[in-house]
């Protein structure tokens, strides 16, 4: 495949998954059909299949790239070299901006993952607890006497991890609050609680 077939083909493929993502994160994966997705991409049916055989190929790669992507962003804060408090404030903003620039996505990777292949579940799965297991060190790194027993360690990282992502149920970043102030105020309540002195 030459570079211009290849540039032509990602293109493509890019296309049906962003239709597809709006689709599902507006529709619901089970009641968007394929047909519905061809329509979006104003293709044919066949033109779609070419790309994804089936309807949870297409949802596979939705969350699939979208996860990885999200992984990649927040692995390379996770390994900044500044303090824990620092990192841990630059991954919430970068989470936060991730998922209001690929809102859709995220929307199907928080509602529509129970849909996958067990197989392709559980990949996913093993995702997000790499991500929960980065955002574990940096709260441990925060406040070693809080998280001083194993069981409440996760607990804390999905409390953090939820605030984040039902967020994105009905936060849209053309609203008043922009990602980093959002992030911003997501951070302080977390780390000092409502009823502390806001940040300047």
């Amino acid at each position: 495949m030459t570079r211009e077939r290849s540039d032509n083909y990602d293109d493509k493929k890019d296309l049906i998954l962003r239709k597809a993502a709006a689709l599902f994160a507006s529709k619901g994966y089970e009641l968007a059909t394929m047909m519905d997705v061809a329509k979006a991409c104003n293709a044919s049916k066949s033109h779609l299949y070419y790309y994804f055989p089936a309807k949870e190929d297409l949802l596979y790669a939705i969350v699939k790239e979208h996860t990885t992507m999200l992984m990649s962003k927040l692995s390379n804060v996770h390994d900044m070299k500044a303090t824990a408090l620092e990192r841990f404030e630059r991954f919430v903003a970068t989470f936060v901006d991730v998922a209001a620039d690929s809102r859709n996505e995220q929307l199907v990777l928080t509602s529509e993952l129970g849909f996958l292949p067990p197989a392709k579940h559980k990949e996913m799965l093993a995702m997000e607890q790499q991500l929960i297991d980065m955002l574990i060190g940096l709260l441990r790194e925060i406040n070693p006497d809080r998280m001083d027993r194993v069981e409440v360690e996760t607990p804390y990282a999905l409390l953090l991890f939820g605030m984040i992502i039902w967020t994105f149920t009905w936060y849209k970043k053309s609203g008043a609050i922009k990602p980093l102030e959002l992030a911003s105020h997501i951070s302080d309540l977390f780390l000092n609680g409502f009823r502390s002195s806001r940040r300047g």
